[in-house]
């Protein structure tokens, strides 16, 4: 349990400096601890909350516009990347989206070097839809949402705050579709634990917050690039192992 509330506090400073990099640390010992089923879904209730202590404090940088643009295709991704875990194995499709995602921030590395993507309806939508179907079969949504700020040089600030709204809505709709076809998926901690949980979120957002304030945006934008690297290749080699 020590090892899990440490891991908390630290996805939580990074959710605040970087927009993501909760689940990727916390994912790993919150399976350990109670198993995968139980797992995921308090790995994503603890993503709504940390999203929604990162919202408090940057909600005023929040692109309402860009944040609807890309929910309605997350939302059908999660329902492809559920109909795609229900026919291939688990492994097969952990490593395709690992690939995919790899790719893509390949290609959008690329791209943003030679210049400028604009940022269009129909490319917000696209990713979405990646980033749903993503989050569903290898738990690295956020590194589709990492290519587009690097294909489209979206500025770090607003684009922090724009990813936790949509993460909030993307996170919830994970659990209540965990819930609604998983027996037992809720997590069997007890008032102590929770209170642990929420605290060490506290504590981080405060921390990540102190950061932000000597970190510039060129810093944390890398920051965020090597979370989601680090996340991408993590599932790769999760689903490696399992094949």
């Amino acid at each position: 349990m020590l090892l899990l509330l440490a891991a908390v506090l630290a996805g939580a400073i990074l959710q605040r400096i970087s927009g993501i990099g909760f689940a990727m640390v916390v994912a790993p010992f919150t399976i350990i601890a109670i198993g995968p089923a139980q797992g995921v879904v308090l790995v994503q209730i603890c993503g709504i909350a940390s999203a929604l202590l990162v919202l408090a404090q940057v909600r005023r940088d929040v692109d309402w516009p860009a944040c609807l643009a890309l929910l309605p295709t997350s939302f059908i991704g999660v329902s492809a990347g559920a109909l795609a875990t229900a026919h291939l194995p688990a492994a097969t499709a952990q490593v395709a989206s690992a690939v995919v995602m790899l790719l893509a921030l390949a290609g959008s590395a690329a791209i943003g070097r030679l210049g400028r993507v604009p940022r269009t309806f129909p490319l917000m939508a696209a990713t979405g839809g990646i980033a749903g179907t993503m989050t569903v079969l290898a738990g690295v949504g956020g590194v589709a949402l990492t290519a587009l700020q690097q294909a489209t040089r979206w500025e770090h600030r607003p684009f922090v705050a724009t990813l936790q709204p949509y993460l909030v809505a993307l996170s919830t709709g994970t659990v209540v579709a965990r819930l609604a076809t998983t027996a037992d998926a809720w997590p069997a901690l007890t008032p102590a634990g929770w209170a642990g949980i929420i605290a060490m979120m506290a504590i981080g957002i405060a921390a990540g917050n102190r950061a932000t304030a000597w970190l510039n945006a060129s810093v944390a934008s890398r920051i965020t690039v090597a979370l989601s690297l680090l996340g991408a290749l993590s599932a790769l080699l999760g689903g490696l192992l399992k094949l």
